[in-house]
């Protein structure tokens, strides 16, 4: 297994670079799996005095030169919000492991709790969300401008191959192509966020178990793919049921999300204070990225080369592909 390979190479890496030293750890220092995503196989490394994480990335969602250092690029200029790990090192070479390769602080906590810990996302998302962005962040960050649109051509490109396997039935095959033209048909609400434009860094990755809920601080990680775009992304994301489904078998009750939306409003600064039109609008669109993502994930599994696989990861997918789930889920819209 990939996992147990990596982490023997993990030793000799930190003791061939001088990072044992770099990172104050004593010789006695060990190596553990702490877990895996999609794309990311993380590690800690510990002396029992000292603790980081150690991240692999062996994929990206982005086309970005380099995963590993737009996620540490991200990492480092989001440290002002105090609600995100630190990153300490980060090396993309692959001239001693084939993959990127980053060190960042080890938060000590618990995944979020939908049904306790909504105040506590408010505040996180407030925080990061409040950073005032300079000039250079759009040299960071990659910015999008259309949010509606910018789904559309990421749904299509994510399902192109899965419109056209054979092994793909007929029935959810048209429901796709009904969901796209629906979408095409809708955009022109675009113009809502062009006449309002609110930019923020979004993480774009926000499942409960992408949250560290400490007794003291919390906070936000996993900065794989951050973008400057308007808030409704994360926020959107955050409250959808795909989301909140994925990790746990949560869905949010109108009064929940309404209690969110109060706080977030009251603690982030910004002009605009209609946070709820704008996730009302997105909130299809955002549907259509992650149902889209799903079909194009189904697909990989079937590839024999995939370097990671996740049994469960795989479950919730096809319960996500299911049709009546996904018509019960856009039933407002379409």
């Amino acid at each position: 297994m990939l996992r147990n390979i990596l982490k023997d190479k993990i030793y000799d890496y930190l003791k061939e670079t001088g990072l044992v030293k770099d990172l104050g750890l004593s010789d006695k220092y060990r190596v553990k799996f702490l877990a895996q995503g999609e794309y990311n196989i993380n590690y800690t490394i510990e002396d029992g005095i000292s603790k980081y994480v150690f991240r692999v990335n062996t994929g990206s969602q982005i086309d970005v030169e380099s995963q590993i250092r737009y996620e540490y690029n991200g990492i480092k200029r989001l440290e002002v919000s105090g609600v995100t790990p630190k990153a300490y090192f980060v090396d993309d070479s692959k001239d001693y492991l084939e993959y990127g390769l980053l060190i960042m602080e080890f938060l000590e906590g618990k995944p979020l709790n939908y049904s306790t810990d909504l105040n506590r996302a408010a505040n996180i998302f407030s925080k990061i969300h409040s950073i005032d962005l300079k000039d250079t962040d759009f040299n960071i960050f990659i910015e999008e401008k259309e949010v509606l649109r910018d789904r559309i051509k990421e749904g299509k490109k994510l399902l192109k191959d899965f419109l056209a396997s054979p092994i793909v039935s007929c029935e959810l095959k048209n429901f796709f192509y009904k969901f796209l033209q629906w979408a095409e048909d809708n955009k022109a609400n675009e113009r809502y966020f062009k006449e309002n434009k609110w930019q923020v860094i979004n993480n774009t990755e926000v499942n409960s178990h992408n949250f560290i809920i400490g007794q003291e601080k919390s906070y936000l990680i996993d900065w794989e793919k951050p973008v400057i775009s308007d808030p409704c992304q994360d926020i959107t994301q955050f409250l959808a049921d795909t989301t909140t489904l994925w990790k746990t078998d949560y869905i949010l009750s109108k009064d929940e999300k309404e209690n969110f939306f109060r706080n977030y409003e009251r603690e982030v600064k910004s002009n605009y204070k209609d946070i709820r039109e704008r996730v009302n609008i997105y909130t299809p669109y955002l549907y259509l990225r992650a149902l889209a993502w799903c079909a194009y994930a189904w697909l990989e599994y079937r590839n024999p080369e995939k370097d990671i696989k996740n049994q469960d990861t795989l479950n919730k997918i096809e319960n996500y592909l299911q049709l009546d789930f996904m018509k019960r889920l856009l039933s407002d819209w379409f």
